[in-house]
């Protein structure tokens, strides 16, 4: 059973920091990708006489793509996701080839479920996943690889947080008419 360490922390003040740090960060990202990927449509550009911006907040460009999904397929909700599967289901919209077709129908057998998930249930703690993007994109016409850190920590119900795991991945992208979508992805290491 691997070592956790936790941080204790004074009530509330957890709680309004990551609310803080959430919405910061949701400006941020949002400012940026208006900025980014706003593109005004003129007359005859899509069938449409309306100027406007046409917005994906993250299609465009593969390791938004990336650290997005894998912060999505790598938090979990214990207390109402029956195992990791849900968690990967929920990105369906941004995923192609074999992790589309995984994330389609629930495995059979399910998937076996690792010793800490019921007490996470029981507990209602929920493990959330920050992803980074450290290394250099690569991308080959309509393929791209983006290495990323992926690092998830256990929010407790009494506002504590206790470190979990951290990942290296290799996560390969396909470009699917305008959108880039995960296809796999690789662990390349993993610390507990």
């Amino acid at each position: 059973m691997p070592a956790y360490r936790t941080t204790t922390r004074t009530p509330g003040v957890a709680a309004a920091v990551l609310a803080a740090v959430a919405v910061v960060a949701l400006i941020a990202v949002g400012t940026a990708l208006v900025v980014l990927t706003g593109t005004t449509r003129g007359e005859g550009e899509r069938g449409g006489t309306d100027a406007g911006f046409a917005i994906d907040p993250i299609a465009d460009y593969p390791t938004s793509v990336a650290t997005v999904v894998m912060a999505g397929i790598y938090t979990w909700q214990p207390s109402v996701q029956d195992s990791t599967w849900d968690a990967l289901h929920t990105q369906s919209a941004f995923l192609t080839g074999p992790m589309a077709t995984a994330a389609a129908t629930p495995p059979t057998p399910a998937p076996r479920l690792m010793s800490e998930w019921a007490g996470w249930a029981r507990s209602d703690d929920t493990v959330t996943a920050a992803v980074e993007a450290p290394g250099e994109t690569v991308v080959d016409g309509g393929t791209a690889t983006v290495p990323v850190t992926i690092s998830q920590t256990v929010l407790h119900r009494s506002r504590e947080s206790t470190p979990f795991t951290t990942y290296t991945a290799d996560v390969t992208l396909t470009r699917v008419e305008e959108s880039w979508k995960v296809a796999n992805y690789r662990i390349l290491s993993s610390t507990l």
